[in-house]
């Protein structure tokens, strides 16, 4: 197989890089909450809930003769509509442990399966066949094509979320340990709780409309929960979270990229046996943190007890 020059590979594809970086980033940044708070699910049902909003607004462009590749109606725009309604369910969802005789789990269960369940309906009508294949990418991970308008929205949305998270951050995390005591001290528990949820299902549909929901899962809850075993330290968790997700996005993608390259060595029959997907490795990548930091944490706790 032939190697690709690091600069060749940057040139080639530093739009989609660009966004599996800062997608990485935000994730990261949002994963420390994510997964300390327990709502690990909520991501990834925002994320299938993503991919049935694009599916959606590709069949209501498709009534209103729209190119979903061209620029459309804001009304239309599938990244728009995913906006919207991952905001307003995740708004809804930081409401649900309020409800009597509700669950967070069976929610997050229920908006998981309905929309993964309704993508499959919407992507079955012969409308929108030609999409059918993008929408795929988008539930699974395929940062080979990023468009630039993509890359805008998803720099917007990460600065404005990294900014207000940032200086929330003390009181989120107060908020993430201790409910009850962020309560008592008068901290604006449910303005905060309503915030970050925003943040949350607004980042996720931005971020799988860029690179896909399967990633932008792994990037929330894989580098953190490693992090957690590694460092007692909260800062320091974010900043391994981060630095984590960034590194399994880049050796994801040049890994995937590098499977795909036609070796001379064989015959043109036996090429590209095995091209492995973009979003996949990224997300293998991501999951190898957990046997490093198993096993540091082991040694760790052996050294502890000497």
């Amino acid at each position: 197989m032939n190697d690709v020059s690091l600069p060749l590979f940057w040139t080639l594809f530093w739009p989609a890089i660009s966004a599996a970086v800062v997608a990485a980033l935000l994730s990261g940044l949002l994963g420390f909450f994510v997964v300390t708070r327990r709502v690990a699910f909520v991501s990834a049902a925002l994320g299938q809930l993503s991919g049935l909003a694009v599916a959606s607004g590709f069949l209501l462009g498709s009534f209103f003769g729209v190119d979903p590749h061209e620029r459309t109606p804001v009304f239309l725009d599938p990244v728009v509509l995913a906006l919207v309604i991952s905001a307003i369910v995740a708004a809804a969802l930081a409401y649900v442990s309020r409800v009597q005789r509700t669950t967070p789990e069976s929610t997050v269960a229920f908006v998981y399966l309905a929309a993964s369940a309704l993508a499959l309906i919407v992507l079955a009508n012969p409308r929108i066949v030609q999409e059918a294949h993008e929408v795929g990418d988008l539930l699974f991970g395929n940062t080979v094509a990023v468009r630039p308008e993509h890359l805008v929205e998803l720099g917007v949305v990460a600065g404005v979320v990294a900014i207000s998270v940032l200086v929330l951050f003390k009181d989120l995390v107060f908020l993430s340990f201790d409910r009850e005591m962020a309560r008592t001290l008068g901290l604006p528990v449910t303005k905060l709780d309503l915030w970050l949820h925003l943040c949350i299902g607004v980042s996720v549909a931005v971020a799988t409309r860029a690179i896909g929901a399967l990633p932008v899962f792994g990037f929330l809850v894989l580098p953190t929960g490693a992090a957690l075993l590694v460092s007692d330290s909260t800062k320091k968790v974010v900043a391994l979270s981060m630095a984590g997700a960034v590194i399994a996005a880049l050796l994801g993608f040049y890994l995937s990229f590098q499977s795909g390259i036609p070796d001379p060595s064989l015959p043109e029959t036996e090429q590209a046996l095995w091209s492995l997907p973009t979003g996949p490795m990224m997300v293998v990548c991501a999951a190898a943190y957990w046997p490093v930091a198993a096993a540091w944490r082991f040694i760790a706790n052996l050294r502890a007890r000497r």
